[in-house]
């Protein structure tokens, strides 16, 4: 996996593993849950190892817990926040030293309905910052505004359940609001990844002047 990143106050270490985006027929829906089920295995298995690296606490001594939402919590070591995130081949995990940590990744598609996602998801503003594309350019600039929705969601612990279409971006990753519960905008940090052309992902903390520092590893073809 490499050496860790410097890391401590003031840093969030992100790491995102890159396999070779899928190829071959569509998948069934038992075979898109086991593909699902294995990068989750395979997400938490890297955030065990990069908790290990970064604190010198092994992976069997290591206490995680799951939220009402079913996310990896981080007990024991304590003092760490832990984020992580999966898509199509590709795992993501954030380590925040200050506060809690949102990451979230896509891999970059055609999308089968974006107008649905675009009404659930998107601001007004956000919407028109889509359609103002042109049409090839649209689908990545619709999952860079969800990337940033999910980050924050994931720093809050609310999930899917936080109001979506308040959180609010320009298409060059400027915060413009935030819902009630996030507080003043300027107490959070958010950055886009440069990870690849086909993958698109989002990092945010909740503390003010956090600087990402990011590495980029690849997948094992056995765990994409």
């Amino acid at each position: 996996m490499g050496e860790p990143h410097r890391a401590g106050p003031g840093h969030v270490a992100v790491w995102v593993a890159v396999g070779a985006p899928p190829a071959g027929e569509p998948l069934d829906l038992a075979q898109r849950a086991r593909r699902y089920r294995r990068a989750r295995a395979t997400a938490r298995r890297i955030g065990r190892h990069l908790v290990a690296a970064y604190t010198s606490c092994p992976p069997d001594r290591q206490a995680w817990e799951r939220d009402d939402r079913g996310r990896p919590l981080l007990v024991d070591p304590g003092g760490l926040h832990v984020s992580l995130s999966h898509a199509e081949a590709v795992v993501a995990a954030a380590l925040s030293w200050d506060a809690p940590v949102g990451v979230d990744v896509e891999r970059l598609r055609p999308l089968a309905d974006p107008g649905a996602l675009a009404r659930t998801a998107l601001s007004e503003a956000e919407r028109r910052a889509v359609e103002e594309l042109p049409e090839p350019l649209r689908d990545a600039q619709l999952l860079r505004f969800w990337t940033r929705k999910e980050a924050v969601a994931k720093a809050l612990g609310t999930g899917l359940a936080t109001h979506l279409r308040g959180i609010v971006t320009t298409a060059h990753g400027a915060v413009v609001s935030l819902p009630e519960e996030c507080g003043d905008i300027s107490a959070w940090s958010m950055a886009d990844l440069a990870v690849r052309d086909d993958v698109i992902a989002s990092v945010t903390v909740r503390a003010p002047g956090v600087r990402v520092l990011t590495r980029t590893l690849a997948l094992p073809a056995d765990e994409a």
